[in-house]
């Protein structure tokens, strides 16, 4: 199936962006190798984190996917101890993320407002910064890869190499004084450039913004919640993810609905703590056309096959060989009673 590189299905609501790749003005020797726990780039990346969740500031940066360039504002403060955090594209119709207290609330054009439970920002400086490292360290080296300069600012630079091929590899700039993120490249197994978001501007605080403080008793919209069981007799869709990449574990499995169609369809989550990975199935319907898809946006791939009258999605941060690989990993058949964990 030829790959397309054009705007995904309303399953996904993303820009799309690329540029040439641009690696470290210095780096270390070539022949660095991966670290142990107490490495100087494990304590570089749980700087980092600290950071991230614990010091007030904006950060706006943009992120480059195929060619198309978009702005992001990222706004962070801890407000009488509760970290809140506000995300907003800024260009065309408002598409907003709050975080706040293990609740992410999405405003998104086309679509109410909703909350979803989850312990990070979305995004992927917001995925290293929630990541836990032993379990970062078991499917990634990594490797401190020299200095640089962004936005002006003095910067560490970090290679997170991944130990499977199914997987994206990164690089991320660390700003010396802050540790906090100026730059993140995500590339492919050739050390070809993916996707790419880097910072414009990084102002850090003493205290709260007004914003955070208002945004720390603001209500958020209702949490979704999908039905983490599903009674047989209910149950019209009999399907088994047969692969997945090493490291990814399921994470969440339940029915829920889409905004792209009327009734509910079967999904898994999986993650590495890093990616995640979405596989939906749902019964193809009078109103819904067979199509089989495989686009890439970025980091992100969609490939949609149909089996047997039952339509199998798979989205999530991973090449397009993997995604292809998990889907055409799915069998059709007989109900598990009790889910089969994926090989890998």
């Amino acid at each position: 199936m030829r790959l397309k590189t054009i705007s995904m299905p309303v399953i996904l609501l993303l820009a799309s962006f690329s540029v040439s790749a641009e690696f470290p003005v210095t780096t270390t020797d070539a022949s660095a190798t991966s670290v142990s726990q107490t490495s100087p780039a494990v304590s570089l990346l749980h700087d980092y984190q600290q950071a991230f969740h614990q010091r007030q500031y904006e950060l706006s940066y943009i992120v480059v996917r195929q060619g198309h360039i978009e702005p992001v504002r990222l706004i962070h403060g801890v407000v009488n101890g509760v970290e809140v955090a506000h995300r907003v594209y800024l260009n065309g119709p408002a598409n907003e993320a709050v975080y706040r207290e293990g609740t992410v609330a999405f405003f998104e054009p086309g679509q109410s407002p909703y909350s979803l439970a989850s312990s990070r920002l979305p995004g992927m400086f917001g995925n290293l910064a929630a990541v836990k490292l032993e379990d970062l360290q078991s499917n990634f080296d990594l490797v401190i890869a020299g200095k640089s300069r962004v936005a002006g600012r003095p910067a560490q630079v970090m290679r997170i190499v991944p130990k499977s091929s199914d997987l994206y590899g990164l690089y991320l700039w660390i700003d010396y004084a802050s540790h906090l993120p100026l730059r993140l490249d995500v590339v492919d197994q050739t050390g070809e450039l993916i996707e790419q978001h880097m910072a414009v501007t990084l102002a850090e605080y003493e205290k709260p913004s007004e914003w955070m403080t208002e945004l720390a008793s603001l209500e958020l919209p209702s949490t979704v919640m999908g039905k983490e069981s599903v009674d047989k007799q209910e149950h019209q869709i009999n399907w088994r993810l047969g692969w997945s990449p090493k490291g990814m574990k399921v994470a969440q499995k339940e029915q829920h609905s889409l905004a792209a169609i009327s009734e509910s369809v079967d999904y898994i989550k999986l993650s590495d703590g890093l990616f995640d990975i979405s596989v939906y199935a749902n019964a193809v319907g009078k109103t819904n056309p067979l199509r089989e898809q495989l686009v890439r946006q970025g980091a992100t791939s969609l490939h949609t096959v149909v089996r047997k009258g039952i339509e199998i999605t798979v989205v999530g941060e991973i090449p397009p060989e993997t995604a292809s690989k998990m889907a055409d990993s799915v069998t059709i058949g007989p109900y598990f009673e009790k889910p089969i964990e994926p090989a890998q």
